[in-house]
């Protein structure tokens, strides 16, 4: 019990950015879902998904 009072601020960090992780990539997926391309905004960079591979 001692080892988890001394380190809760370090596990709360942890599961912060895990979180933060987390959204990122759920936004990234759902912007590729629905056709957004890379997520940069442009819509002819080599990275965008909405190009047609040759």
């Amino acid at each position: 019990m001692t080892w988890l009072s001394e380190n809760i601020m370090s596990i709360v960090l942890l599961l912060v950015i895990a979180a933060v992780a987390f959204l990122i990539v759920r936004s990234k997926l759902k912007a590729k879902k629905a056709g957004k391309g890379c997520g940069c905004g442009c819509s002819g960079c080599s990275g965008c998904s909405s190009q047609k591979q040759k």
